[in-house]
């Protein structure tokens, strides 16, 4: 039978509940021993450059055989060196190349040499006499033997070294097994072509190999490589036992820690047949992956499975079980995750204190918990950053107490069997006394850093985008993430609003959008489109393993990009000292910065979407004393320094982005004669020459005109008497701004026209003209 004709179809141990549990699972596809990716599957891997060869899985355009050959040769210029025909023949190729000696007029087998100048360089080294193959290729002399005849491998011309082949196909012989000779071509032509063997495995081990190539294709996030694959299979051979399963992960994994892909394999392959014998229902098993439990990309974001093996004790497991999946039916995910973390720490607690009632739910008595209360008071912090060794901030403390406390009350209150010890409680007072909320924005000194055109230049695109989203719309790191690439909404009156999806109450809302995040975010759709066309939601998504785009960016990888980029433009503080910043400190800064402008704390809660005053006074610094105005009328009108009129809707779905813009566009003790529409974000560029009124940011209407008739009054006086005098820069600049002071008073009085009328020409000539667009539209 042939090697593609041999099914691992005959499994022994016909009563085994591990077979019969791979059988149904395992689709006939890939029930073979030897399982080809046919054209197009997402495990046939990149072919070679060169046109002739066969092989693929190509790094940087060169399959592994050539790129060997490529590094044998001593790397010479890549692209030379794969236009030259002599390279083409390399590892187990039908064809064959000439010994690497010049002159040699024998075929080259391992190392490019001939047998005869192989046993020779061979011999030097025997000797003493280190050398390279380049080296001693470039000063061998020439060798012969007696002939005796032509290969016998069909059309070959060279001659005959050993067992009726020439040099380069007895070693391509031996590579493979030493097949009769009628069957090297069949075999070589096999070998070259991307595929993954069980051959030699045991059955059960083989159908969980095959399990494998299986999960990998219907997960399509990761390539499977073939020496990976081969280094894999063998270790299993190499260990005689029929299942994977017959050793834990870390034993399979210490066997393989030279490789860089093969401990993933034999992780992965575990964690799926674990799965197979693991309950059916979610909620049973000992690890809850969020996907089977129904949660989407934009709630897992960020959320590891749910681990409970680390609560040593069974009762104590299956209640804190119990108690969060009661809790997740309010409560987003990341919540339930850190209260597990939190149990888990209560069940070290336990371990440590009663090692021997390990089995007794009784012993959860006051005793204990004053012992666990007392115990939190000296933790410190264990991650690495910092803040590592430090004692555990107040917040911290209060979240661990408050964790178990709320699950004993939850215990009682269901009356859970065991029944509960009546003094089993946490009393409010016995929490820390909280602390002032700490300030975490980013210093100015920082911004200006961060903000610096040269500096964001340096930055990859995608990052880019996500650092001026989070900085002018105060999304959570994680909200950006998961954007959508159709995130962006126009409202009634023309204003941009960014939708997006808020983990802390599972919604989608919307927030204005300024001019440069709308910029940002068309570029990078337009990214997002030109590689994978219309297929992909997500507007920034996953770099690699993601060929159809089902999946968003992790945080990890612009993590990275980020802390590269800092360290990259060597930010410093005042004190001259490396600094660091974190994606959430966007979010503090936006917020002060609104606080600052004199936006109202109820505004600043809208836009950065919080629940609760509290974390509202997280940002704040400045108080405002305005709330939203009580619109009489459908809606209001202001004229922008264009005369175009900026209408505030209440009546559409969008109102809020509506209400939002407006409030956070007004800097109310910034400009004199009406408001400013610039981003809160971002600073204002106008001139004490040019002030507000060749801005395009400037807002006014009918309430200002008394300012606006006064500013042109003594606007002209100046004119007329810098004309006067001679001094005409003077005069024409009070005449440039004299002429857009009557811009403004036309279109805020002019009803009839609407305000909808260009600027007259000689506007564009103001020296204070901002060249950018107005952001808060």
């Amino acid at each position: 039978m042939s090697a593609d004709g041999r099914l691992a179809a005959v499994v022994p141990f016909p009563g085994d509940p591990r077979t019969a549990a791979l059988l149904r699972v395992v689709r006939p596809e890939f029930r073979v021993e030897r399982f080809v990716p046919p054209a197009g599957h997402c495990l046939a891997p990149t072919p070679c450059v060169i046109t002739t060869c066969v092989r693929k899985n190509a790094s940087h355009g060169l399959c592994a055989a050539h790129d060997a050959a490529w590094r044998k040769a001593g790397r010479p210029e890549r692209e030379a060196w794969i236009a030259d025909p002599a390279n083409w023949p390399a590892g187990l190729s039908l064809d064959v190349a000439s010994c690497l000696v010049s002159g040699c007029r024998y075929s080259g087998g391992l190392s490019g040499l001939c047998d005869l100048h192989l046993a020779d360089l061979n011999g030097l080294h025997s000797r003493g006499r280190r050398i390279s193959v380049r080296e001693y290729a470039a000063a061998a002399p020439e060798l012969s033997r007696p002939v005796s005849g032509r290969c016998g491998f069909p059309d070959c011309g060279y001659e005959i070294s050993r067992n009726g082949l020439c040099d380069g196909h007895h070693h391509r012989w031996t590579k493979v097994g030493r097949p009769p000779l009628d069957a090297l071509p069949a075999e070589l032509t096999l070998r070259n072509v991307p595929s993954f063997s069980v051959a030699g495995l045991p059955p059960l081990a083989a159908l969980e190999f095959q399990y494998l190539l299986q999960l990998r294709t219907d997960q399509r996030r990761s390539k499977v490589v073939p020496s990976s694959w081969i280094r894999a299979v063998n270790t299993v051979i190499a260990e005689d036992v029929s299942s994977v399963r017959d050793r834990p992960a870390h034993h399979w994994r210490h066997l393989s820690l030279n490789y860089t892909t093969v401990p993933q394999l034999f992780t992965d392959l575990l964690e799926a047949l674990g799965d197979l014998e693991r309950p059916a229902e979610e909620w049973d098993r000992d690890v809850w992956r969020p996907d089977r439990l129904g949660y989407s990309i934009e709630e897992r974001q960020r959320v590891a499975p749910l681990d409970f093996t680390g609560i040593t004790q069974p009762w104590l497991r299956q209640t804190v079980k119990r108690y969060l999946r009661l809790r997740l039916a309010r409560t987003e995910l990341r919540t339930a995750a850190r209260n597990l973390h939190d149990f888990v720490l209560f069940s070290q607690l336990i371990a440590e204190a009663r090692p021997d009632r390990q089995n007794d739910p009784a012993v959860l008595d006051r005793p204990l918990l004053e012992s666990y209360i007392g115990w939190v008071g000296r933790r410190t912090v264990e991650k690495k950053g910092p803040y590592f060794g430090q004692p555990l901030a107040p917040g911290s403390r209060s979240r661990l107490l408050s964790a178990v406390s709320t699950m004993l009350e939850t215990w009682r209150r269901y009356d859970w069997q065991p029944t509960l010890p009546a003094d089993a409680r946490i009393h409010p007072d016995e929490y820390p006394r909280p602390r002032g909320l700490k300030a975490n924005f980013i210093d100015e000194h920082l911004m200006e850093q961060i903000e610096s055109e040269e500096n964001l230049a340096l930055l990859d695109p995608e990052t880019r985008t996500l650092v001026m989203i989070c900085r002018d719309e105060g999304l959570r790191i994680s909200e950006a993430l998961t954007l959508k690439t159709d995130c962006l909404k126009k409202t009634p009156s023309g204003r941009w609003a960014l939708v997006h999806y808020k983990s802390k109450d599972k919604s989608f809302r919307a927030i204005p959008a300024s001019r440069v995040v709308v910029d940002a975010i068309r570029e990078q759709h337009g990214r997002v489109r030109e590689r994978f066309g219309g297929a992909c939601q997500w507007l920034f998504p996953k770099v690699s393993g993601n060929p159809d785009g089902k999946y968003p960016m992790p945080y990890g990888t612009v993590d990275t990009r980020f802390d590269a980029w800092l360290k990259r433009i060597r930010l410093i503080d005042s004190n001259g000292d490396a600094a660091a910043v974190s994606w959430h400190q966007f979010r503090h800064t936006l917020g002060t910065r609104m606080a600052n402008a004199g936006v109202s704390g109820r505004t600043i809660r809208e836009v950065l979407g919080h629940t609760s005053w509290a974390m509202q006074e997280h940002y704040s610094r400045i108080a405002d004393d305005t709330l939203r105005r009580e619109y009489e009328e459908k809606y209001e009108v202001r004229f922008n320094l264009k005369g175009e009129a900026v209408k505030i809707h209440r009546d559409s779905d969008l109102s809020g982005v509506e209400w939002l813009a407006e409030k956070i566009g007004r800097r109310l003790h910034a400009v004199a004669g009406g408001w400013c529409g610039r981003h809160i974000s971002r600073p204002c560029p106008k001139t004490a020459a040019d002030g507000c009124y060749f801005c395009d940011d400037f807002q006014s209407d009918r309430q200002f005109l008394p300012i606006h008739h006064d500013t042109l009054a003594r606007t002209r006086e100046l004119q007329a008497g810098a004309a006067a005098a001679g001094r005409s820069r003077t005069a024409d600049v009070n005449a440039g701004l004299a002429t857009a002071v009557e811009h403004v008073i036309a279109r805020i009085t002019d009803q009839e026209n609407n305000g909808l009328a260009p600027a007259p020409n000689d506007l564009s000539g103001g020296r204070g003209k901002t060249k950018e667009a107005a952001d808060a539209g």
